[in-house]
């Protein structure tokens, strides 16, 4: 064998938890990356939140594109690069908890649903959702509700 072997897996450090501090910022940063884009194009074609003259049919639009595109956006980048835009800034990735390897495309989606779906609760959506993310500030792997249900947990990288 050469001198310069490949370390083995048991020389590898264990992956660290990510704080849910920096979770919490890198969701902020991620809904600007979206929000902002969202907005504007919403805004340009004259359906901004703001007027009181909307359709039924177009806030039904609206809500249809924003919880789309959050969901194409959260689930594709968990499932390619393991990281989103906030993610990325806040050094985060999301593996899986077994084995600390990448996330399925599947499991990436049921991540991104199980926050996207309790928010649609009329009246106590936004509520729900934050009892989703506030699971991971109890449990011992950090862990939110989403996480759970994608058997995922969040790491430093």
């Amino acid at each position: 064998m050469s001198q310069f072997d490949p370390p083995s897996l048991s020389d590898r450090s264990p992956d660290v938890l990510g704080s849910v501090g920096m979770r919490a910022l890198a969701q902020l940063l991620d809904g600007l990356f979206i929000g902002i884009p969202l907005f504007l194009v919403t805004y340009a074609m004259g359906l901004s939140l703001t007027n009181e003259d909307l359709t039924d049919s177009e806030l039904l639009w609206i809500t249809v594109l924003w919880v789309g595109v959050s969901l194409i956006y959260n689930t594709v980048a968990i499932a390619v690069w393991g990281t989103t835009f906030g993610k990325r800034i806040a050094r985060l990735k999301v593996v899986n908890r077994i084995d600390g390897g990448p996330v399925s495309l599947n499991y990436a989606a049921v991540r991104a649903l199980v926050p996207t779906v309790v928010q649609l609760v009329p009246a106590i959506g936004p509520g729900l959702a934050f009892i989703v993310y506030l699971r991971a500030v109890f449990h011992p792997l950090r862990q939110g509700l989403h996480d759970a249900a994608a058997g995922t947990i969040v790491v430093k990288r």
